[in-house]
């Protein structure tokens, strides 16, 4: 009966060690089928997350192109606008004679009124056969919406003859015209102070190159600007 005893112990002491190892084991893998599924979860969340990106980049794209398109159909419209007052000036200052062309503006619709109709040569007072012209041009553009803007053009070459009166040159010649038309329409031909405002550009923005003296005289003008809504009221 002696015999059996340390046989029992050691059987005792075996088993729950082997019970211990088996639960580690168990453990083991429950823990490496844990790892298992994060990546697997982790790997979807990757692949979700480049989904969103790329749909992210899709939906601003199309953002993109709408607000293109939105402004496509603004500008028909504006160029429809532009084009359908144009005709309207056209067919209200066919009366007042030559010298006074209508054009598309970056900014609206111009007049466009050559120099000898206004003034003198390097001269900035209006003569009495642009002041009639000025008063009929007025009361044509009383019943035209919106804003109107003087713009004062010259040619390339430098002021000689009134230096003495405009020292800066056709910047100074430019503006002083471009106010003496301004000031014209407000006290003269009835316009709204507030609706008037007046720019001198001199040479800096001619519609033909300054290389004759035809070319020369179609920079020197005054263009009478309809402002569309929003633009600038410049000066």
């Amino acid at each position: 009966m002696k015999q059996f005893v340390p046989v029992l112990l050691a059987v005792s002491l075996f088993l729950p060690a082997c019970a211990h190892k088996e639960t580690a084991q168990d453990v083991r893998r429950e823990i490496e089928n844990q790892d298992l599924v994060i990546r697997e979860l982790e790997k979807k969340n990757g692949d979700y997350a480049a989904r969103v990106g790329v749909l992210e980049a899709d939906r601003a794209a199309l953002q993109a192109e709408v607000k293109a398109l939105r402004h496509r159909v603004a500008a028909s419209d504006e160029v429809r606008k532009v084009a359908d007052r144009l005709r309207d000036l056209e067919s209200e200052l066919s009366s007042l004679g030559e010298g006074l062309t209508t054009k598309p503006h970056a900014e609206g619709v111009a007049i466009a009124v050559q120099e000898t109709l206004l003034f003198a040569p390097g001269k900035a007072s209006l003569r009495p056969s642009g002041k009639k012209l000025l008063a009929e041009l007025a009361a044509k553009l009383g019943a035209q919406p919106g804003r109107i803007r003087v713009e004062g053009h010259t040619d390339s070459q430098p002021v000689r003859a009134t230096r003495n009166l405009y020292p800066m040159g056709n910047l100074q010649l430019s503006g002083a015209r471009a106010l003496a038309v301004a000031h014209f329409l407000v006290h003269e031909g009835g316009m709204t102070p507030a609706r008037v405002s007046y720019a001198g550009y001199g040479k800096h923005k001619p519609v033909a190159a300054n290389d004759d003296a035809q070319n020369m005289a179609k920079n020197r003008r005054v263009e009478i600007v309809l402002l569309t809504t929003g633009a600038s009221e410049g000066r």
